[in-house]
């Protein structure tokens, strides 16, 4: 079995030369790292149209049976023993699927998959993960994830798990429920979503909408919070009784949402867009995360729309961030790429000082490390939160741990969202333009 190791420094893709061709690409990264894996996998021999799976896995004998099992099956395979060659082979090959296990020697699975997700280019890719670790299956699900197994699997959860990469990688058409009670707003939905790659139906109350759901699988749901007959809070709550009709969800609504409900709402579904100013570009973009769509295939506006969202930094322009770090290193060096972009800092080196700030200024956004002397951020955020003016203050929580109980503790007391440290910047800017936009 695996050797179980963890360390969790943020990874970051290899640049791409554009004046490489793919085959150039291809022979550079199976030189770069030949030799490495110990493992003969087919890099050498990738074909334009071949279904091709990446394993990275650093079990040298598990990662040979997974190749042996995808050969079986028809799959091409390529193998990588730790997070930072398999995000440069997913780069480079645009594998049809990826399984991946979680503790890697180097970075993380966790920022493996962080780093997949938050490219343009690798997002849809499918990702299975296969891993000594316990994950909970709708926390992955909603992160992009098609399955999770823990290891040790059995010879007949491997192959179940392969037949449902093949299956997923010859499919050509993902499945979308949108429900809403507002048969406009649903019409809407389906035709900014809608493409050749996609089967849309439509649900307009609550009990339409679980039954499409119990007796049909779908990749994605859209919904509202308001039907005839229930809430969608209703809705979601008898969906996670089986987990098996509940998809990544987005919800979709022009309600203003208090930071209870938008708690409650964030324990079932995997993103919340408030209608307003790009909020069609976002639902886009989330609808074909979750729909494992190739941005290149979308048609061309689609795909400006998407490619807008996350490089337009007008939504950055004199926006005033608040930095509470007590490392001023990390200060300075988030200040610089914040300034780079448009936005206002004020800085403030522990929990106290940044109570006493915001009494006299206002921001847009705060961004809290969670280890500091004096006041840590969890009392930091327990803090601001109790005061009602802050109920809607966007506070991001900066970490130098990466474990899932952390992130879920900084979301209980009152953070937006969680990055661990060392923060990487394209990540970093991908979270501000989410919730500035919100």
């Amino acid at each position: 079995q695996l050797s179980e190791r963890a360390a969790f420094p943020e990874p970051s893709l290899s640049e791409k030369t554009a004046e490489q061709t793919a085959e150039g690409k291809h022979a550079s990264v199976a030189g770069s790292i030949a030799g490495i894996t110990g493992i003969a996998d087919d890099r050498e021999d990738i074909q334009e149209n071949d279904r091709t799976v990446l394993v990275i896995e650093d079990d040298t004998r598990f990662a040979g049976l997974l190749i042996r099992q995808c050969h079986e099956k028809g799959l091409k395979c390529i193998a990588a023993p730790t997070g930072e060659d398999g995000l440069r082979l997913a780069e480079v090959y645009l594998p049809a699927a990826i399984i991946l296990d979680l503790k890697l020697p180097g970075i993380s699975g966790w920022k493996v998959l962080e780093a997949l997700k938050n490219q343009i280019e690798t997002r849809h890719i499918p990702v299975h993960i296969i891993s000594a670790d316990e994950v909970g299956e709708l926390d992955v699900r909603n992160k992009g994830v098609v399955d999770a197994l823990r290891k040790p699997v059995s010879q007949e959860q491997l192959e179940i798990a392969l037949l449902n990469i093949r299956k997923t990688s010859r499919q050509r058409i993902r499945k979308l429920l949108v429900a809403d009670r507002d048969a406009e707003q649903r019409k809407a939905a389906v035709a900014l979503i809608g493409n050749n790659d996609v089967q849309s139906e439509e649900a307009g109350s609550g009990q339409e909408a679980l039954e499409r759901l119990h007796h049909h699988h779908y990749d994605c749901l859209v919904m509202g919070l308001d039907f005839p007959d229930m809430s969608g809070l209703s809705l979601l709550r008898q969906l996670k009784t089986d987990k098996a009709a509940l998809p990544p969800v987005i919800i979709y609504t022009d309600r203003k949402l208090s930071r209870k409900e938008t708690g409650e709402l964030r324990q079932y579904a995997a993103s919340i867009i408030i209608k307003g100013l790009m909020s069609e570009e976002r639902l886009l973009d989330e609808a074909s995360l979750f729909l494992h769509r190739m941005i290149s295939r979308l048609p061309e506006k689609k795909q400006r729309m998407i490619r807008n969202l996350h490089e337009d930094d007008a939504v950055f322009q004199g926006k005033r961030i608040l930095l509470v770090d007590d490392d001023m290193r990390n200060i300075f060096a988030l200040a610089r790429v914040l300034r780079d972009r448009g936005m206002i800092t004020v800085k403030a080196e522990d929990g106290v000082r940044a109570l006493e700030i915001l009494e006299q200024e206002e921001f847009d956004l705060v961004l809290m490390d969670i280890m500091m002397p004096i006041m840590d951020g969890y009392e930091t955020i327990t803090k601001i939160r109790e005061q009602p003016q802050y109920e809607d203050l966007p506070i991001i929580a900066l970490t130098a741990k990466a474990m899932q109980d952390d992130r879920r503790r900084c979301l209980a007391v009152g953070a937006n969202d969680y990055l661990a440290k060392p923060v990487d910047a394209e990540r970093l800017l991908a979270l501000l333009r989410l919730w500035l936009y919100s």
